[in-house]
């Protein structure tokens, strides 16, 4: 009976919901310039770090009405501009001879193709070279010229070199004449025909030949393209964090252990600065983590801190790259084995950084609440803000106000806390204890009494 009642009581406690969203314990005003709509971008910062959850899903953006605004958490990158070519489709309406040997092209964009900023040659012929006159037309009888020896070129024979590319000036032109003054060249097939003439058992006489013939210029079809302008995002930015940090030496390890107490800011690895000259250290990260009564160390990363400076020859390697961490403490462990310690002078925290992305109504405030112990991730639909971001949008840039500690809730008993410490563990060893004990008791007093 007595080992029914504590199944059921360890059932009972781990069935406890325990995910109710308790109230934020921060929060800070978005300090916007102006009141009209615009897309608003928050970074944030050590304060947020500190509080919030490691992946930022107590997060909640509210506006004045406490209303909750959708937002896109976004990592800080840099931005590149690029250009790429959208096809405008056009087709070729007529050709015609030009002169002797040369031709006359015209083609047309279709009725709803964007304008063209260039136009691209496509033949199946290799090993060519040919010069082209472009000119634009809005009604195909006046003719503006837009391009003046345009050269179009296949060395493949020789190497992997080519263009059939041409680029065109600003035009809202529909219509287009490419003209090729000179249309075919002048080829050999590679064979000689050699001639000898013998008299008396001698030589008298040779002739050599090489055939030639005229290749003309095959266009398979010409495709128009506009080119568009975007800003997309580059490389992740990096950003130093600064961390309290203790040195010590372990003299069984025969190593430098640096202690690190950090903000909880989302890291990705720690400088390390040294006045010692020449090294080369094998160094790596370690973390703490429990696991029930259980503790152990884990590895998050391992290089060599390497410093060479010799008559003008500099190299240093002063970072440990991980995975990103968002941790109060780390450990940094440097083994010097018979080498003296190194004289470390600074460590400095390597990490992103984030940013809160919304659509900031007229005339709404926003204030931004984190630290809530226990929160759902939200689901928000960031859709509109994604087409804005790929459209080339820029957000402006907005503060976050002074840090405000809220009334914290009413303290209530964490059962599923409970169920997962060390007191429960060994309350639950303790009863299991009790009752095998009770129960060998009742065993050997019925064997007694058979006896």
């Amino acid at each position: 009976m007595i080992a029914k009642t504590a199944l059921l009581l360890c059932l009972a406690l781990t069935a406890v919901a325990a995910d109710q969203t308790l109230p934020q314990r921060f929060s800070r005003a978005v300090l916007r310039t102006g009141q009209d709509q615009a897309l608003l971008a928050v970074t944030l910062d050590s304060a947020v770090y500190a509080a919030s959850a490691v992946d930022f899903r107590d997060l909640r953006l509210t506006d004045q009405n406490g209303v909750e605004t959708p937002y896109l958490l976004q990592k800080i990158t840099g931005q590149k501009t690029v250009v790429r070519r959208i096809p405008s489709a056009g087709k070729i309406v007529s050709l015609n001879r030009s002169g002797e040997t040369g031709i006359e092209l015209v083609a047309e964009l279709d009725k709803s193709a964007a304008v063209a900023d260039g136009l691209t040659i496509v033949t199946a012929q290799r090993d060519y070279e040919y010069l082209l006159q472009i000119f634009g037309s809005a009604d195909g009888k006046t003719w503006q010229t837009l391009a003046e020896n345009a050269r179009i070129f296949d060395y493949s024979r020789y190497a992997q070199i080519g263009n059939s590319d041409i680029e065109l000036p600003a035009n809202q032109y529909r219509q287009f004449k490419l003209v090729v003054a000179q249309a075919s060249q002048t080829r050999s097939d590679g064979l000689m025909e050699l001639t000898r003439t013998f008299a008396n058992g001698s030589e008298q006489q040779r002739s050599e030949s090489l055939e030639l013939h005229s290749e003309p210029l095959h266009i398979d079809r010409i495709e128009f393209w506009q080119k568009v302008t975007e800003t997309v995002a580059d490389a992740e930015q990096r950003f130093d964090y600064p961390v309290a940090f203790k040195i010590g030496q372990d003299a069984a390890l025969k190593a430098s252990v640096i202690d690190i107490d950090s903000k909880r800011q989302p890291l990705t690895g720690f400088s390390v600065q040294s006045f010692s000259p020449n090294f080369n250290r094998r160094a790596e990260v370690q973390i703490s983590e429990s696991q029930g009564l259980e503790t152990h160390t884990r590895s998050l990363g391992q290089t060599y801190l390497q410093a060479l400076h010799f008559q003008g020859f500099n190299r240093d390697q002063t970072a440990i790259e991980f995975a990103e961490q968002r941790r109060e403490r780390y450990r940094i462990v440097i083994y010097n084995d018979d080498n003296p310690p190194l004289h470390i002078n600074s460590v400095a925290g390597i990490g992103n950084g984030y940013r809160l992305l919304f659509l900031a109504q007229p005339g709404l405030s926003y204030q931004l609440g984190y630290g809530a112990d226990k929160a759902e991730a939200p689901r928000y639909d960031v859709a509109p803000i994604q087409e804005l971001l790929r459209r080339g949008y820029q957000a402006s840039g907005a503060e976050l106000g002074e840090e405000i500690a809220l009334a914290p809730p009413e303290p209530e008993f964490d059962w599923a806390q409970w169920v997962n410490s060390r007191w429960f563990l060994g309350l639950a060893i303790a009863l299991v204890a009790l009752v095998l004990a009770w129960s060998l008791f009742k065993i050997g007093k019925r064997i007694g009494d058979f006896d």
